[in-house]
C-alpha cells in the first residue's frame, strides 16, 4: 500500500471510529437515562460520554501504526536540538496555564470531594487520548504520508485544512453551526502553526504533550469555572505568528535543499 493510501485509509478510519464512539457513547448514556448532547461543554453528567467517543479511534491508530507504520515513520524524532526553539513560545504559555490551573484549583480545594477529584482525572484521561490521536493522525500519518520532495507544500496544507474541517464533526457532538465554524477557524490557526513545527523540529511529541494538556486546561477550567481566557488569547495571536514564520521558513529550506540536490545531480 503507498504512503498516501495508507494517509487517507487512516483518516477515514479515524472518523469512522469517531462515529462508533459517538454512537457507543449515546447508548450508554441513554441506558444510564443522562442527557449528553446540546453541548460541548464537559461536566459531570456527559464526562463518561466524552470519553467513550475517544475510546475506539484511540484503539484504531495504535492497531493501524503497529500494522502499517514505525514510531519513527511518524513522529521523526530529530537530534538536532536547535530546531526545539520554536517551541518554546507554546512551553511558555503551558507552564503559565498550568501554574494558573494548579493556583485556582488551590483556592476551592477545600470545597472539593472524591467526586471532583475523578472528574479531573477523567477529563485528563480524555483529552490526552483526543491529542494523542489528532497529533498522529495529521502532523504524524496524513504530514508525512503526503510529503516529498516535490509535494511537502501540498502536504502540509492537506494536514492543516484537514486538522482544520474535521472540528465540523464537533455538531454531531452538540455545537451549534456556528460554534462549529469557530471552533474550526481556531483549530485552523493551531493547525497551520504546528504543520510547521513538525515539519522545523521533525518531531511531533511535543506537540502531542501540548495539544493534550491545553485542551485538559481549557475544558477542566471551563467545567470548574477558572478564568484562563487571557492564556488562551495569547495562544492564538502566537499561532498566526509561528504559523506565518515557519511556512516561509520551511519552504525557503525546502526550495534550497532541492535546489542544492539538483545542483548535486548535474
Amino acid at each position: 500500500m503507498s504512503k498516501k493510501k495508507a494517509g487517507i485509509l487512516a483518516l477515514i478510519g479515524y472518523l469512522v471510529t469517531m462515529g462508533i464512539g459517538i454512537l457507543i457513547g449515546n447508548v450508554v448514556s441513554n441506558v444510564l437515562g443522562e442527557n449528553v448532547l446540546g453541548t460541548m461543554n464537559i461536566n459531570s453528567s456527559n464526562i463518561i460520554y466524552k470519553l467513550i467517543i475517544q475510546i475506539p479511534p484511540t484503539v484504531f491508530i495504535l492497531y493501524f501504526i503497529k500494522k502499517y507504520y514505525n514510531w519513527e515513520d511518524i513522529s521523526l524524532p530529530s537530534k538536532n536540538l536547535k530546531s526545539f526553539i520554536w517551541f518554546v513560545p507554546y512551553l511558555i504559555v503551558l507552564i503559565f496555564m498550568i501554574g494558573k490551573f494548579i493556583t485556582e484549583l488551590n483556592k476551592h480545594i477545600s470545597a472539593y470531594d472524591s467526586s471532583i477529584y475523578m472528574f479531573i482525572i477523567t477529563v485528563f484521561i480524555g483529552t490526552a487520548m483526543a491529542g494523542f490521536c489528532e497529533e498522529v493522525i495529521f502532523r504524524g500519518i496524513i504530514l508525512n504520508s503526503f510529503k516529498s520532495e516535490k509535494s511537502y507544500i501540498m502536504a502540509m496544507i492537506v494536514s492543516s485544512l484537514g486538522f482544520s474541517i474535521v472540528h465540523i464533526t464537533t455538531i454531531v457532538m452538540g455545537n451549534s453551526l456556528l460554534d462549529a465554524l469557530i471552533t474550526v477557524f481556531y483549530s485552523s490557526l493551531l493547525g497551520f502553526a504546528f504543520v510547521g513545527l513538525a515539519m522545523k523540529m521533525k518531531n511531533i511529541w511535543p506537540l502531542i504533550i501540548f495539544h493534550s494538556i491545553w485542551n485538559f486546561i481549557l475544558m477542566a477550567s471551563q467545567s470548574l469555572q477558572f478564568e484562563i481566557s487571557i492564556a488562551a488569547g495569547i495562544c492564538n495571536v502566537i499561532n498566526i505568528f509561528i504559523a506565518i514564520i515557519l511556512w516561509v521558513v520551511v519552504i525557503v529550506e525546502e526550495k534550497r535543499k532541492c535546489r542544492k540536490k539538483t545542483i548535486l545531480a548535474n
